[in-house]
């Protein structure tokens, strides 16, 4: 990185806000961009003729961390609404485990809530224990060489209880 000349004016940026890694991606942008610049701890230095590559820099940082943040509040969203489809399935479900059409549903949820994470401020325990009990619904359903209807209904009843307590 080369060095701020004394003798031009500078122009500070402080950025107590923002995280340290946020600053460091700025500092390796500013370095891969030839912009001089020196930290005093959370003020960012730089010369004052290069403001406006700066500003767009800082631009460039905060517009995707907002994308970012953007996303997570889709996907909880996401989360939020598959929870709902999957209460009503294993609403279905207690009331008719032959119902072909909530069993395939229920198949269709599982793959997508397998890999997610527990959503907004819900608990990982609840979140497991969620994922655990719809898995072993499927499993009565069509993991076995018979399905066992009658413990598939007690789990899906049990599992619509935790959902409906939870969302």
């Amino acid at each position: 990185m080369s060095e701020l000349n004394p003798n031009t004016p500078i122009t500070e940026w402080e950025l107590d806000e923002w995280s340290k890694d946020a600053r460091a991606e700025l500092s390796a942008m500013l370095t891969e961009s030839g912009i001089a610049h020196r930290w005093d701890d959370t003020v960012l230095l730089a010369e004052s003729s290069r403001e406006a590559d700066i500003e767009e820099i800082l631009d460039e940082i905060e517009n995707l961390d907002h994308e970012i943040d953007e996303q997570d509040d889709d996907q909880d969203q996401a989360d939020e609404k598959v929870l709902q489809q999957l209460m009503g399935v294993a609403q279905k479900i207690s009331r008719n485990p032959t119902d072909g059409n909530a069993v395939s549903n229920l198949e269709r949820l599982l793959e997508e809530i397998d890999a997610a994470s527990a959503p907004g401020d819900m608990g990982d325990s609840v979140w497991r224990q969620i994922k655990d009990l719809a898995s072993q619904v499927e499993d009565a359903l069509v993991g076995g060489d018979r399905a066992d209807e009658v413990l598939a209904v007690d789990l899906a009843s049990r599992l619509t209880a935790i959902l409906r307590s939870n969302l």
